[in-house]
């Protein structure tokens, strides 16, 4: 038999500097094929295509460099408003509007569909922000018997309206998406953001939009808030928004437990030396670059969250706060620790908060609901009580703690002593709970000889090789948005970074290759039910790409899917 012999594809990998280097020797060629575009290109042609009159119109944004009349041009952007149109006058091109151009947007009815009784904007002065320019635009809203309200018109064709009375300002639904998606990746504010838009609409300085900062900013906070609800399944609940329920919009941990989730029956009656695999793992911790100067208030700026998603309740905590403003730090007994003996001393001028505390879980780096909060001082004991005890709300059933800090020596001789203040709600069985208290592993050396010991990781049954540091790394990801947050006001943000918090938790886990897996495996072997395939190919499907993670996160999020479903 005649040997076979496999050939191999060679890839061919061309080095970034070489490519450069190719691409210098034609630079002269790009050069020459960008003069022309200043002009008429290689458009020769002084008529129409529709042989009607002369060919003076042209956009920036629409594919290939040809040239149209003036209705030819309407005809083409009716649907296309936030094109970049120009006009020719024989010497060179310059910008022009839809609305000058004759194009009105029609609300209310279907493409081509004339209204008999249409109702211009406010003083016929309407301003679109999209994100590739800041447009003045013709828009008709439709009054007819059957009309729906001016805001809901706008909705249905993704025009988020700046205001819900005589609207005369909104922002495209793909301008904001991508905004909130820059300022995930990049960290970029709205101003930054917003004048990007004003330069690409006009960068001379002579054609200046009109201003529409402020309504930026607020329109984008809403949406964030709309998405946020719209994510929680709050717009299927029968009393919509006002029924949702504190933390109800904070992504969970997938791999910690949580009671009727991802935890099988009776797993509160397993024996002693296994359940350790239950156990919560909290690091509770504080970031200082989260501050907030004073500027604004409550009341100008009151937020949309109200401990909906991982910032606590703002009024309740702040009346708590205000409560025990009488409460002595108490000095410590371990190393002379700075965050302890100088809580009350942190400089504090000029700013509403110094940082913000916040709980974690320790082996996943997830925020956990309602526990961040402001720090008004320093590290104070009461503001963190007030966030630990707040998190246990939503992990009240879970009968193992261990829980890490980095003065944990210190602040568990009185959190209990301390829990009796709180209102009952706030309460904890820690008498039926297995509630450790550690020092996370980088923190440890710093402390007295009997805390290294009594309160080290390496000592403790259960935790594996968990160093509790999971809240420094996650701050990483975070601080560079301070920047923007701290001279925002109180409510725009708390709803800033209840975002951003909520999406780097949805960001490192994704669904779409299981689904893309479902959908593949359901045409080949059709009927297949969804939750046999979550069952029992989808630990398989995790444990092939993600070998490196353990069974319990790998069994946790398997549940989680499913409930999604």
């Amino acid at each position: 038999m005649p040997e076979f012999v496999e050939f191999t594809k060679q890839k061919r990998t061309v080095v970034q500097g070489e490519a450069l280097h190719l691409w210098e020797s034609d630079a002269d060629l790009f050069l020459e094929e960008f003069l022309p575009l200043e002009g008429w290109g290689n458009y020769s042609q002084e008529m129409c295509v529709c042989g009607e009159e002369a060919a003076i119109y042209r956009c920036q944004d629409c594919h290939g460099t040809e040239l149209f009349c003036h209705l030819c041009m309407v005809r083409v952007h009716e649907r296309q408003p936030f094109h970049k149109m120009e006009h020719w006058d024989s010497i060179s091109f310059h910008s022009i509007t839809s609305k000058s151009m004759g194009i009105r947007l029609q609300l209310g009815h279907t493409s081509g569909v004339c209204c008999n009784n249409p109702l211009s904007a406010f003083n016929d002065d309407f301003v679109i922000i999209d994100y590739n320019g800041i447009y003045e635009v013709g828009l008709d809203f439709c009054r007819c018997t059957s009309a729906q309200p001016h805001i809901t018109q706008l909705l249905c064709v993704r025009l988020f309206p700046a205001t819900t009375v005589d609207p005369k300002t909104a922002a495209t639904f793909r301008s904001l998406k991508y905004f909130q998606m820059l300022s995930f990746e990049s960290k970029v504010s709205a101003y930054e953001f917003y004048k990007t838009a004003a330069r690409l609409t006009d960068n001379t300085g002579i054609h200046v939009p009109k201003d529409r900062y402020e309504s930026m900013l607020r329109m984008m906070q809403e949406w964030r808030f709309i998405k946020q609800m719209q994510r929680a399944g709050q717009g299927h609940h029968p009393e919509g928004i006002t029924a949702t329920e504190q933390g109800a919009c904070a992504v969970l941990c997938p791999a910690c437990p949580h009671a009727g989730k991802n935890l099988p029956d009776g797993w509160e009656n397993a024996p002693s030396e296994i359940r350790f695999i239950y156990a919560l793992f909290l690091a509770i911790d504080t970031n200082f670059r989260l501050a907030r100067h004073n500027v604004s208030s409550d009341t100008v700026d009151p937020g949309l969250n109200h401990g909906y998603a991982f910032f606590v309740e703002e009024k309740a905590y702040k009346c708590f706060i205000s409560s025990q403003a009488r409460a002595v730090q108490e000095m410590s007994s371990c190393s002379s620790h700075n965050v302890v003996n100088l809580a009350d001393a942190r400089v504090s001028r000029g700013l509403a908060a110094t940082g913000a505390g916040t709980i974690d879980c320790v082996r996943h780096n997830f925020k956990w609901p309602c526990s961040i909060g402001d720090l008004q001082k320093g590290e104070q004991y009461l503001n963190m009580d007030y966030l630990f005890l707040s998190s246990m709300q939503s992990s009240s059933d879970i009968m193992a703690l261990n829980i890490s800090y980095n003065i944990a020596c210190q602040w568990s001789k009185h959190i209990w002593t301390h829990m009796s203040a709180f209102p009952h709600q706030y309460h904890i069985k820690h008498h039926e709970k297995s509630i450790v208290f550690l020092v996370l592993k980088f923190h440890l050396p710093a402390h007295i000889t009997k805390c290294q010991t009594s309160f080290s990781f390496n000592f403790i049954k259960g935790v594996g090789r968990t160093d509790g540091e999971a809240p420094e790394r996650g701050w990483a990801d975070i601080n560079p948005i301070a920047t923007s947050t701290r001279k925002m006001g109180p409510g725009s943000r708390h709803d800033t970074l209840d975002d951003h918090f909520c999406y780097s938790q949805v960001r490192p886990y994704s669904f779409s290759l299981t689904l893309h897996l479902y959908y593949v495996a359901s045409r080949m072997m059709p009927p297949l039910d969804l939750s046999f395939f979550l069952d029992y190919s989808l630990y398989y499907i995790m444990t092939a790409i993600l070998p490196s993670l353990d069974d319990l996160f790998l069994v946790s999020l398997t549940h989680l899917i499913y409930d999604s479903f």
